[in-house]
């Protein structure tokens, strides 16, 4: 049976694909692993190697594609509602490592690429930030085509790790807010020194006269 997998981040999608490739793993249906690694990696590649131009699409199109996108966001994740166009591909490219390779690889160029991107087919003109959510959904969907084995441990470990550098985190901002709290409080320092002793850097009045000019006067 195909798992319903979420996903809201490049990250997470590479923390997901660390676990696969650590773990022993088959497919659950008819779609090979090298089918499900080489169709993402083929759609992160096509949204960073060609740029979108939205002038050949109708307005229809156009409308069309901004409501489709509106309702995956808003669903947060692909599901039989919208299903995936294309997926799986007639033929199986082949090696699975191959495919885990590149899928690895396009999505590092992804993380590094600042534009321009490409025109998706459905959705049209997409920015980074929505391209990201694109993909991180796409990956949700075809991850959930694989059975995992022995994946409990490893996830267990990523998790702990995770959030021991969260709390490392927050301990690292809370000590930069305190401190920054402490200097703005921090009186400013006299120009003679401790403002508290003021009266010890006052300068003395002499009213015998001047010892330089004859000495003392009688």
């Amino acid at each position: 049976m195909k798992t319903n997998l979420k996903f809201k981040s490049i990250d997470e999608v590479e923390i997901e694909l660390k676990i696969i490739s650590a773990c022993e793993r088959k497919q659950k249906s008819d779609i090979t692993l090298s089918q499900i690694f080489d169709f993402l990696a083929e759609s992160i590649e096509l949204s960073i190697q060609t740029a979108g131009d939205n002038s050949q699409r109708g307005t229809l199109n156009k409308i069309l594609g901004k409501y489709k996108l509106a309702k995956l966001f808003s669903i947060g994740g692909i599901s039989s509602v919208n299903q995936v166009p294309g997926f799986p591909p007639k033929n199986d490219l082949g090696d699975e490592n191959l495919a885990l390779l590149r899928l690895k690889t396009a999505l590092t160029a992804f993380k590094l690429h600042s534009g321009p991107f490409g025109l998706h087919l459905s959705y049209g003109v997409l920015d980074k930030k929505q391209w990201e959510k694109v993909h991180s959904y796409l990956a949700g969907f075809l991850f959930g085509y694989i059975k995992l084995f022995g994946d409990e441990k490893l996830r267990f470990q990523i998790e702990r790790e995770s959030k021991k550098e969260r709390m490392h985190l927050e301990r690292k901002q809370t000590h930069q807010s305190q401190t920054d709290t402490a200097v703005q409080k921090k009186p400013e320092k006299n120009q003679n020194g401790n403002p508290n002793r003021k009266w010890k850097n006052k300068k003395k009045n002499y009213h015998k006269g001047n010892r330089n000019q004859g000495g003392n006067q009688k």
